[in-house]
């Protein structure tokens, strides 16, 4: 930690606004990843970093004080960088629910949020040490600090979270322990894993921030040139969408530090603020636009929660009912007829009184799965409750489904429950096909339903229709 935060403090000189400020500073994002994962362990690597960062500024300066200046600075420096950033990873630790499914909009709003008050903090406190042991003069005070604070932000917000998880690696290799909320959004949803496609995507991304950057520096009275830069950021946000948090993340790093590296080696300084608030503006849709994937898992969950029965996968029974009363409308209005079977499993109170209610469970998703597999695409299967199940046959007029619940019954019936052998499973079938075009769900389910009392009164494991057929 200490070499990797030294090492980024030289290079946060590539943006270097004043000998004593950036506008791009990732040794924040080193503090606040250390301070996230390792806590309160990480801080006297990162303290003596800092005092070394700060003596060697003493010397490029060659202020010429003495020994006790240097000590007293570097000490003023650790303190008002370290104190910021663990609180901000203090705040975004805290934000992370511990017992319910966490929230990864609050957390990247706490973040960003805790972020911006932990570089303005170590923004003024920087300064006003600076200037209080005379390194620089009264009026540099507070024209230091914005700088300051936007350098601190930018390297923080592109680099802080990809360098937790690298951290967080790190800790697993070397048998450290972590708190156990870093963990908490390694579920996020991703689309399958494509390298290939993700590093296509970045190297046009990147390719057109560097090109954009290029023709800016060839025509720089042409500000209208910029928009290339943003555009660039716009693709970026595609990487979001279309990749994983791990690819959104290393993207939006390697996005900050190509435009870095291109202004300085373009000597495009003059926009370096500009570029620097767009990146801001970039990385914090990023990290909100990464909340997409959970929604829409959650909507599809709930979804399915809603139009499928959680047990079987059959339609729960208020969509099948909806599902329904849409087919026989059409099949009305197309003048074909339509048959519905009552389903009933045979015997299941049995089964649950004598091997538990996990093997009833188990025999009606059998069940679920044989009918499934025996009716036809057009076909809807609804559980309506318990062991009861309702098949809506479209097109299919009395004899066809009559076919349909034969082989249905047959099927079961060679099938064989896993946890017993000397129950059989088998089902009871009542057919009713639509006779008028008055005949809606309701009636059509009234006349099944009768059908199949008269199919249970029978003997069960067989079919019976409606005494009207």
């Amino acid at each position: 930690m200490f070499l990797l935060w030294v090492g980024t403090f030289y290079a946060a000189r590539l943006l270097e606004y004043a000998p004593l400020a950036s506008l791009w500073f990732p040794p924040a994002a080193v503090s606040f990843a250390a301070f996230a994962v390792f806590r309160w362990r990480a801080l006297p690597a990162l303290l003596a970093a800092a005092c070394v960062a700060s003596w060697t500024t003493w010397a490029r300066l060659d202020a010429g004080y003495g020994i006790g200046d240097v000590l007293l600075n570097a000490a003023l420096y650790a303190a008002a960088h370290c104190v910021p950033y663990w609180l901000a990873a203090e705040a975004v630790l805290r934000s992370i629910s511990a017992p319910q499914a966490p929230s990864i909009a609050r957390t990247v709003a706490v973040f960003l949020l805790a972020g911006m008050l932990a570089a303005a903090l170590a923004a003024v406190a920087g300064a006003c040490a600076t200037v209080d042991v005379g390194l620089a003069p009264e009026s540099e005070r507070w024209p230091l600090v914005l700088p300051w604070l936007i350098g601190d932000y930018v390297g923080l917000l592109v680099s802080g979270p990809l360098l937790l998880l690298a951290l967080r690696w790190l800790a697993a290799e070397l048998r450290i322990p972590v708190a156990q909320r870093l963990y908490a959004f390694d579920g996020i949803p991703r689309p399958p894993r494509s390298l290939r496609s993700f590093l296509l995507k970045l190297s046009f991304t990147l390719g057109v921030a560097v090109l954009a950057l290029v023709a800016v520096a060839q025509a720089p009275a042409n500000e209208p040139l910029l928009f290339l830069v943003f555009a660039a950021i716009v693709i970026q946000l595609w990487i979001v969408h279309t990749q994983g948090a791990l690819e959104s993340l290393v993207s939006i790093a390697l996005f900050s530090l190509t435009v870095v590296v291109a202004v300085a080696a373009l000597d495009l300084g003059q926009i370096a603020l500009d570029l620097q608030l767009a990146i801001i503006t970039q990385a914090a849709a990023s990290y909100f636009a990464l909340t997409v994937p959970v929604l829409y898992a959650d909507n599809a969950l709930l979804r399915r929660r809603l139009i499928r029965d959680a047990l079987t996968g059959a339609y729960s029974r208020h969509f099948f009912v909806d599902l329904s009363q849409q087919a026989i409308a059409q099949a009305h209005d197309r003048r074909e007829p339509v048959s519905l079977l009552m389903i009933d499993l045979d015997h299941l109170k049995h089964v649950n009184d004598r091997y538990g209610h996990a093997a009833g469970d188990q025999a009606l998703v059998q069940v679920t799965d044989l009918c499934q597999a025996a009716l036809g695409a057009n076909d809807l299967l609804g559980r309506l409750g318990g062991d009861e199940f309702c098949a809506l046959l479209p097109g299919r007029d009395s004899e066809a489904a009559a076919a349909v619940a034969v082989g249905l019954i047959a099927a079961v019936r060679a099938s064989r429950f896993a946890f017993a052998d000397d129950v059989h499973p088998s089902l009871s079938i009542g057919l009713a096909t639509t006779q008028s075009p008055g005949d809606d769900y309701e009636s059509l389910w009234l006349r099944a339903d009768s059908a199949l009392y008269v199919a249970k009164r029978n003997g069960r494991g067989r079919m019976a229709r409606d005494a009207d057929e």
